[in-house]
């Protein structure tokens, strides 16, 4: 796929998700870092860590962050889906009763801070959780793109 996006021109943001346990594995084992080295040498717009919880993601932050893309993270809110085998749904996992809205933007806030530019949510995270979330990136002073622009601005504006 990435040599495909390079010889086409084509724009990714290459996603991966990581094991509850351990945010430096992907879910088939393979050492975070070595994908990240892999996508330096690629044409990708960003590198996300996402469908993790936000534990998971804050340990993978730190190895996205060595790498030479932007990078961010879209978390789930769901107690752990290691339960989650090939051909079942979401129905099977457990919805967090730690992730609302403001805590949800609590973890952002440090994803931010770690120099992710691409933030969300993924399954159970809502409306309600963007919203807050969208209020933390103005009150940062950092803009929040639409749909289709996939970044926050890194830099800061004044008002």
């Amino acid at each position: 796929m990435l040599d495909a996006a390079d010889q086409t021109g084509a724009k990714l943001l290459l996603g991966v998700t990581v094991l509850d346990s351990d945010g430096s594995r992907l879910r088939s084992g393979e050492s975070l870092k070595t994908v990240v080295d892999r996508v330096d040498q690629s044409n990708i717009e960003a590198m996300l860590v996402n469908c993790s919880i936000p534990e998971a993601i804050e340990q993978a932050l730190p190895i996205l962050a060595a790498g030479s893309h932007p990078f961010g993270a879209y978390c789930n809110g769901f107690t752990s889906i290691e339960a989650l085998k090939p051909g079942m749904t979401i129905d099977v996992l457990e919805a967090r009763k730690d992730l609302g809205p403001i805590e949800h933007a609590g973890w952002v806030s440090r994803w931010l801070d770690a120099g992710a530019s691409v933030v969300g949510g993924c399954c159970e995270v809502g409306p309600e959780h963007i919203a807050t979330l969208h209020a933390l990136i103005e009150e940062r002073g950092q803009r929040a793109m639409g749909i289709g622009q996939h970044q926050i601005q890194p830099t800061t504006t004044t008002h």
